[in-house]
């Protein structure tokens, strides 16, 4: 199984060199299933790979003047803090059964691969959808906007290791 989960990361990479996103939608149930990693860990080793092809991506486009530094900041701070403060201090707080009935239990591990699963067909489908640009008259910079984006992004990519990128 771990051979598979080898060329399963090779595939997770050559995806990730191809379409530039895609790392964390593809890395957590490779860690989960294939090399039996708890998803709490696999999410934070997700977010780590995410991080440093992201990063390496970015370096090529910034040269090429394609990054927008301003957006980047008022996105990328309120994400990181809410990234933070969610593995830090929510996940650890989540008990291991959050629910459970005499026929039914669902546990921590259940629920953070349940919103997982979620996030993923939510994602899935305006990707299945045929691409439509959207054109905007209004070119002014919402500043608060960006900020409650980056929160909201940081919340679930610390909650379930969802890149925000396809988020």
């Amino acid at each position: 199984m771990e051979l598979i989960g080898y060329v399963a990361a090779i595939l997770v990479g050559v995806v990730l060199g191809l379409l530039g996103g895609g790392g964390s939608i593809l890395s957590i149930p490779i860690l989960v299933y294939l090399f039996g990693v708890e998803p709490v860990v696999a999410s934070a080793y997700s977010l780590f790979v995410v991080g440093i092809t992201s990063l390496v991506g970015a370096i090529p486009k910034y040269r090429e003047h394609l990054v927008n530094l301003k957006t980047g900041i008022y996105f990328g701070l309120p994400s990181i803090v809410t990234i933070f403060i969610t593995r830090k201090w929510l996940v650890p707080a989540l008990p291991e059964v959050i629910w459970q009935t005499e026929s039914v239990t669902i546990t921590k591990r259940i629920l953070l691969l349940g919103v997982f699963a979620v996030l993923m067909v939510f994602a899935a489908v305006p990707m299945i959808r045929s691409k439509r640009e959207i054109f905007s008259e209004n070119k002014r910079f919402r500043v608060l906007l960006v900020i409650i984006e980056g929160t909201i992004i940081g919340f679930l990519t610390g909650l379930v290791g969802a890149g925000g990128g396809f988020l």
